[in-house]
């Protein structure tokens, strides 16, 4: 086997030769050793000016450290309202406007006025570009928010991705958590007794109202639907730990079905309220709600809120879609309040007027845990809102006029609608009541008992 060849020598002469050439080059050619000092003073000049930014960056991100939040992360309102509210924060030239009506939100706010309705018109400014340095717990804090504008496909504007940066010195490490703690406890924190509704935007949730808190006392249900649902919530938020140990997943379902009009909604909204909850309301026949658009807005609610999805009789006739808009599929709901993938720890409640068209798989345990008959006015319901409208009444007074309507043929909101529309003349109550048994009956509550459990049964 012939060996390979020896390369060595013949590149060992030709460098040889080669450096000769170059020496003698430059001993003799005064030329060449011209361009040479160019060229290396030519280097040397771009090394000196790149030195300044070299040392400032390596000196940057050896002794600074940054904390970057995006737009559509929940700390942002947060850490944007609380730098706004800031004296430095105040110098920031490039703001937008975020209006509410009758909510003070934390930031720089500013009230305009009232509107016709009497409602306080309030806006907060919300720093958009710009940098500010400022002080706090004894460090110093660069703080640069930024937008960039997002174009689709076909170059549309869809809308802006902003951001929030703040670039501190190394040793401000342990004020960061500080930071973060009191922006929060100034804006979301606050324990205003508001209860805030949510609305899903892309795959996540935009805060679209913060409403006051409705007393549960001020509700009026039969019998003992009220404080059974109490109670029972109050076992969920408590067991945390025993559905751990035994392996159950963290969810509980409810449904609430009755006639329209006798508060299914305000009963949830109440319960948020009293347990210092958020509402995520959820309308499952958007157009643009598809199988995997519904398990990111799932599992991307917010902390301790409320899942309700309301009138779900309006998107299933069974398990197939009552429009073609409906682009959602049932095993997709099904998957997402209950599959592998659904998220530990939420309260859903559904509503429907309609339970003759819900699919039994739907309604069942484990979706729906708890079916509550949210029906028509009883008599004692009737009374009740009665002694509500006009406390110095007795309870044989109200009793008494109450007994001259029939049981469960009117909803809540016809009652509440006759006795607002009479609030200011009470004499007409009780001179009118006969226009209120008259023709404007709402529809019946059905046959005793549970409806969705008959349902359960007969299937």
């Amino acid at each position: 086997m012939t060996p390979f060849p020896d390369l060595t020598t013949p590149l060992g002469g030709l460098w040889h030769e080669l450096h000769r050439a170059v020496t003698q080059t430059l001993a003799h050619n005064e030329l060449a050793q011209g361009g040479l000092m160019i060229a290396a003073l030519s280097a040397l000049a771009v090394y000196a000016r790149s030195l300044p930014t070299q040392l400032w960056t390596r000196l940057k991100n050896r002794y600074t450290l940054t904390l970057e939040v995006q737009g559509d992360d929940a700390a942002f309102p947060w850490l944007a309202a609380w730098l706004a509210a800031q004296p430095t924060g105040r110098h920031l030239r490039h703001l937008g406007v975020v209006t509410r009506f009758n909510e003070q939100m934390g930031g720089q706010n500013l009230t305009l006025g009232t509107d016709r309705d009497g409602d306080d018109v309030n806006v907060r400014l919300v720093p958009l570009s710009g940098q500010v340095l400022l002080r706090y717990r004894g460090h110093w804090l660069l703080a640069r928010p930024s937008r960039q504008k997002r174009e689709g496909q076909s170059g549309h504007t869809l809308g802006y991705a902003h951001s929030l940066t703040f670039r501190m010195l190394a040793g401000a490490r342990g004020a960061v958590p500080e930071l973060l703690r009191e922006a929060y406890d100034f804006t979301a924190g606050r324990a205003d007794g508001r209860v805030e509704i949510h609305i899903p935007y892309s795959d996540s949730w935009n805060l679209a109202e913060r409403r006051a808190a409705r007393p549960l006392d001020t509700l009026i249900y039969g019998g003992t639907l009220l404080d059974d649902l109490h109670t029972d919530l109050s076992g969920f938020f408590a067991d945390r730990e025993w559905y751990a140990g035994m392996g159950i997943p963290y969810r509980r379902g409810y449904l609430l079905h009755g006639p329209p009009g006798n508060g299914k909604s305000s009963l949830v909204a109440a319960l948020a309220g009293a347990f210092g909850l958020n509402v995520c309301v959820l309308n499952l026949a958007a157009p643009d709600l598809s199988d995997d658009r519904l398990g990111s807005l799932l599992n991307n609610l917010p902390r301790r809120s409320l899942l309700l999805l309301e009138d779900i009789d309006a998107v299933f006739l069974g398990r197939e879609p009552r429009a073609p808009t409906v682009k959602l599929s049932f095993n997709g709901l099904l998957n997402a309040l209950d599959g592998v993938a659904a998220g530990e720890g939420r309260v859903t409640f559904m509503t429907t007027n309609d339970l003759a068209g819900l699919d039994p798989a739907l309604i069942r345990p484990g979706r729906a845990d708890r079916h509550l008959l949210i029906g028509n006015a009883g008599r004692a319901q009737i009374a009740g809102m009665l002694r509500r409208f006009w406390p110095a009444w007795s309870a044989q007074e109200a009793d008494a006029l109450a007994a001259r309507l029939p049981e469960g043929q009117l909803s809540m909101a016809r009652v509440q609608e006759y006795l607002l529309e009479r609030r200011g003349d009470e004499a007409a109550v009780t001179r009118d009541w006969s226009q209120l048994a008259g023709p404007t009956p709402g529809p019946a509550a059905g046959p005793q008992g549970c409806p969705t459990r008959l349902k359960l049964l007969a299937g």
